[in-house]
């Protein structure tokens, strides 16, 4: 899986609600994509925890972007990378969920 830094701006673009994913997480500091960009993720330093966070999400088959996986309080932004990068890898070999709400 090739995995690309994009911009914030670039990364905004793809979420409607993009406020309501940063208050969850904290203050993203990287942005990705997959190269066909179906699948999108940031990483980002919560201050409250000092732990680092990261969000990896991909289309639904309606083509708007949901959650599929969080990780949370991870000691380093070296680990972060680290497992944000599986994460993207286990997303992108999924397939969208056929009806909203549906699991795989």
């Amino acid at each position: 899986m090739q995995i690309k830094n994009i911009c914030r701006s670039e990364f905004e673009r793809f979420l409607q609600f993009h406020a309501i994913l940063e208050t969850a997480i904290g203050k993203e500091v990287e942005w990705f994509s997959d190269a066909v960009e179906n699948t999108i993720g940031t990483i980002a330093l919560c201050h409250g925890d000092r732990g680092w966070n990261y969000a990896v999400l991909r289309r639904d088959w309606t083509g708007d972007f949901q959650v599929r996986d969080l990780g949370a309080n991870l000691y380093s932004l070296e680990a972060a990378r680290i497992d944000f990068r599986r994460a993207m890898a286990t997303a992108e070999n999924t397939e969208p969920s056929i009806f909203p709400g549906s699991s795989e």
